[in-house]
């Protein structure tokens, strides 16, 4: 009789009568959005206005949130050493990592900030409007450019441990996430290995 009462409140306390065991239901199963290069690529090459599409090369080269991205300073970027310093805040207080910038970047960036100032913000713009430019110019959230960085970097042979350090990621089980959109070659893999 006991046991049947303690049935009944088990199910009277998970009225949906779902197994709560069951580790799969709180699984996130949808996989991050992201742009292919070819459309990245050419939607950059139609932008009329040079500051946003500044802005959109800049968020597609380097994998930085929206909100780093715009907090970037000139005197952050150490063209000498192909790196940027980005700096977040998280539970108030701030951060900071270094990655590096890719070589096209570099020269482009070099050629934008030449008549700024050291503490001058290489976007001087809101959050709020950052995602008003991405929305006109490709239809889409800044985010899908840091998911389109991690799968290009993955699909060119980059290391996913060098990709959880740039994209500054706490834990790394977050950036294993991205190898579920490429799937690595085992078979290629398995060819680097010796058995002789």
């Amino acid at each position: 009789m006991q046991n049947k009462q303690a049935r009944n409140q088990i199910i009277e306390l998970n009225p949906s009568n779902k197994n709560l065991t069951n580790t799969q239901q709180f699984v996130r199963k949808d996989l991050p959005k992201y742009w292919e290069k070819q459309f990245i690529n050419e939607t950059l090459n139609n932008i009329k206005d040079h500051n946003n599409s500044m802005l959109c090369r800049f968020l597609w080269m380097t994998g930085v949130r929206i909100t780093e991205a715009i907090s970037v300073k000139k005197k952050d970027i150490d063209f000498r050493h192909y790196a940027i310093t980005i700096r977040w805040l998280k539970s108030r207080k701030y951060n900071e990592r270094n990655i590096p910038i890719h070589p096209n970047l570099r020269n482009i960036l070099q050629i934008y900030t030449a008549a700024m100032n050291l503490e001058d913000k290489l976007f001087p713009i809101s959050r709020q409007r950052a995602w008003q430019i991405i929305q006109k110019e490709f239809n889409g959230h800044p985010h899908q450019f840091r998911h389109s960085f991690a799968v290009n970097w993955l699909r060119c042979g980059g290391n996913i441990v060098d990709l959880h350090t740039i994209l500054g990621h706490s834990r790394i089980q977050t950036t294993l996430e991205y190898t579920k959109l490429v799937p690595t070659d085992l078979g290629k893999e398995l060819q680097k290995i010796s058995f002789e």
